[in-house]
């Protein structure tokens, strides 16, 4: 593989993950008016030891900044969304933790189910010849 053929590769995979991302993005945005970003932070949460995150760690999982994240979880808890809830830790006064509220509970179902049914439009075959291309990029 020639260098040229590297970066073109990897721009075809790239690109082809950003339209995958960005057909989730519009229906989230379209249906629920949740970014793919504040879906990714819901199921953290959903997946979550406990059903709850310390913002630090969370901030650390998700990779955003804390101004990003602060912005992102005042979005969550807004009246309109009322998703997540956010506590002091009775342990460490520092720590903060957020969690699902049945509100946030019900809308990451219904967002794991839809997520589910826009990657399964996805061509098998395509999601392989991407990994194998990420392979060959990276080899270990």
């Amino acid at each position: 593989m020639t260098q040229q053929n590297g970066i073109d590769e990897w721009i075809e995979v790239t690109e082809y993950f950003r339209y995958i991302e960005d057909m989730i993005e519009r229906n989230f945005k379209q249906n629920y008016g949740i970014s793919l970003r504040e879906f990714y932070v819901l199921y953290e949460l959903y997946k979550a030891k406990d059903k709850k995150y310390k913002i630090n760690d969370l901030i650390k999982e998700v990779k955003l900044s804390q101004s990003a994240m602060s912005r992102l979880i005042d979005r969550l808890r807004s009246p309109k969304k009322a998703f997540i809830c956010k506590d002091m830790s009775k342990e460490d006064q520092r720590a903060t933790y957020i969690y699902l509220t049945e509100k946030g509970n019900n809308i990451i179902q219904t967002l794991m189910s839809d997520y589910r049914k826009l990657i399964g439009k996805v061509n098998i075959e395509d999601i392989e010849m991407l990994v194998r291309k990420v392979k060959d990029a990276n080899p270990s």
